[in-house]
C-alpha cells in the first residue's frame, strides 16, 4: 500500500505561540433558560455601536468576497492559498484545514442570506464558490488510507503530486462537521452524509487503546510519526460527529463512542481549578495546558448534543459550567482581553458552538451577545478598509492567512445567521 508522503515541517498554526493560559472561573449551578427569540432590531453592541441586520450582512458578505478574491490559486481557479500576497516559501495550494474553514464560511453566509433579508452580493457567486470549494476539497482525499489502512483527506496538496502530507484526524474532523451541517441546513439536499460516516471509521481507527499508557483512551492528533499526542481538538470534534450521525441514522455506536470519547476528555483533559480543556497528554503524561478557545467550543457542543440526544441533565450542567468558565477566562466583552488574543479561526468555532448552546439551552450561554459584540471589535479594529481583508494576522509575519480570512468571514456570517440554524452548527 502507497502510504502518503511525510508533511512538510510548517506548523499550521504558524507563528502561533503557545503560552500557557490561567485564570480562575466560577461555575454557576444550572438553572432554568428561556428559548431566546429571533432578533428583529438593530444590532447594539457592548460599545453601543448600532448595526443593522442589513449592514451586518453586507459586512459578511464583503469579508466572504475578500477571502475569495485575494485567495484564488494561480493554476487552479478552485483551489485556494495559504496566505496574501503568496510568500515564496508558500505550498502551491492551501493546507486542507484553512479550506475547510473557508468552506464552512461560504456554507453558513449561502444559508444566512437565503434565510434573512436581501442583500447584494456583488459579483460573489455563492453557489458557485461553494461548489468550487467542494472540487477543491476532494483534490486532498487519499482513497489508499494512510496509517490505518482507511481513507481520509491528507493534509497538503498540489498538481504535480496530488494528495500527499500527513493525515491529521482534527482536519478530516472539521470535514465531516461541514457535511453534516450542510446536510441539516438544507435538509439533506447537500452536506455528504456517507462520506461523514466513512469518515468516522477514520476516527473510529485513531482511538487510542494501548492500556499501559497514562489515561488510556482518546484519539491522536495525527498518523505522523513525529507525534503522539491525544488532543481535545481530535477527541471532541470525533465525538461531535458521531453524536451528528446518531441524530440522523439512530446509529447507537456512534453515540456510545461519542459519551466515551467525551469522558475520556473530561476525565482527562479538563482543569479543575479553571473548568476549560487543556490541549493535549502525550505519551509520559505530561499535559500541555494551552486553552485554546476551539478546544472549549466543541466540548461545549458535543454536552449540548449529548443532552439534546439523551436527557441527561449532567450534560446540561456540564455544558452551563463551560459556558461560565468560558465567559470568566476569556472576558468577551471586553476589547483586548483573551478571546481578542486568541487566534480568529479558533474563536469562529467557539463561536458557532456557544450559538449552538444557546439555541437548545437558551441565553444563559450568551452565544448571540458575544458573536455580535466580537465581530463589532473584529471589524472595527481587525479590517483594511481598502481590501476588507482582515490585519494583524496571527498566521503570517507578512499580509494575511487565509485561516483569519475564513475566521473573519465566518464570525462576521455567525453574528447575521438566524437563530433558527444555530442549532445544525458545527
Amino acid at each position: 500500500m502507497t502510504t502518503p508522503s511525510p508533511r512538510p515541517a510548517v506548523s499550521r498554526r504558524g507563528v502561533l505561540t503557545a503560552a500557557t493560559a490561567t485564570g480562575a472561573a466560577t461555575l454557576a449551578a444550572p438553572a432554568a433558560v428561556a428559548t431566546p427569540a429571533e432578533r428583529t432590531t438593530p444590532l447594539v453592541t457592548e460599545t453601543t455601536t448600532t448595526v443593522t441586520p442589513r449592514e451586518a450582512a453586507e459586512r459578511a458578505i464583503a469579508a466572504a468576497s475578500a477571502l475569495m478574491t485575494h485567495f484564488e490559486a494561480e493554476t487552479d481557479p478552485d483551489m485556494l492559498i495559504e496566505q496574501y500576497p503568496r510568500q515564496e516559501e508558500d505550498p502551491e495550494f492551501a493546507y486542507v484545514w484553512p479550506l475547510s474553514q473557508a468552506r464552512a464560511a461560504v456554507t453558513e453566509l449561502s444559508d444566512a442570506l437565503h434565510q434573512g433579508p436581501p442583500a447584494d452580493t456583488g459579483d460573489l457567486d455563492l453557489a458557485e464558490e461553494a461548489a468550487a470549494l467542494l472540487r477543491a476539497q476532494e483534490q486532498y482525499w487519499y482513497p489508499e488510507g494512510g496509517t490505518t489502512g482507511l481513507p481520509g483527506y491528507t493534509a497538503a496538496t498540489d498538481s504535480e503530486q496530488g494528495a500527499h502530507g500527513d493525515f491529521f484526524y482534527d482536519d478530516n474532523d472539521w470535514i465531516a462537521l461541514i457535511e453534516l451541517e450542510q446536510h441539516l441546513l438544507t435538509n439533506g439536499e447537500a452536506g455528504d452524509l456517507d462520506r461523514a460516516r466513512q469518515l468516522l471509521e477514520l476516527f473510529r481507527s485513531g482511538e487510542s487503546t494501548d492500556p499501559s499508557l497514562p489515561s488510556p483512551g482518546g484519539i491522536f492528533w495525527t498518523q505522523g510519526d513525529w507525534n503522539d499526542d491525544r488532543n481535545t481538538v481530535s477527541t471532541f470534534p470525533s465525538a461531535k460527529v458521531a453524536l451528528r450521525i446518531h441524530q440522523l441514522t439512530g446509529d447507537q455506536s456512534a453515540l456510545e463512542d461519542a459519551l466515551r470519547w467525551m469522558a475520556w476528555g473530561r476525565e482527562t483533559l479538563l482543569a479543575p481549578e479553571e473548568g476549560l480543556f487543556w490541549d493535549n497528554i502525550k505519551l509520559d503524561g505530561s499535559i500541555d495546558r494551552t486553552f485554546w478557545t476551539y478546544n472549549q467550543g466543541v466540548p461545549l457542543g458535543c454536552e449540548v448534543l449529548a443532552y439534546e440526544i439523551t436527557g441527561e441533565a449532567v450534560h446540561r450542567e456540564n455544558a452551563l459550567a463551560l459556558v461560565e468558565a468560558i465567559v470568566a477566562h476569556y472576558e468577551p466583552f471586553t476589547r483586548g482581553a483573551e478571546l481578542d488574543r486568541q487566534p480568529i479561526q479558533f474563536n469562529a468555532i467557539l463561536l458557532s458552538n456557544l450559538l449552538l448552546a444557546e439555541s437548545v439551552l437558551g441565553d444563559r450561554a450568551q452565544g448571540r451577545r458575544i458573536t455580535e459584540a466580537y465581530a463589532q471589535r473584529l471589524w472595527e479594529d481587525r479590517r483594511d478598509p481598502a481590501t476588507d481583508l482582515v490585519t494583524g494576522s496571527r498566521e503570517t509575519d507578512a499580509g494575511t492567512h487565509l485561516l483569519d480570512q475564513a475566521g473573519f468571514a465566518r464570525t462576521l456570517t455567525l453574528a447575521v445567521l438566524p437563530r433558527s440554524r444555530w442549532t445544525h452548527l458545527s
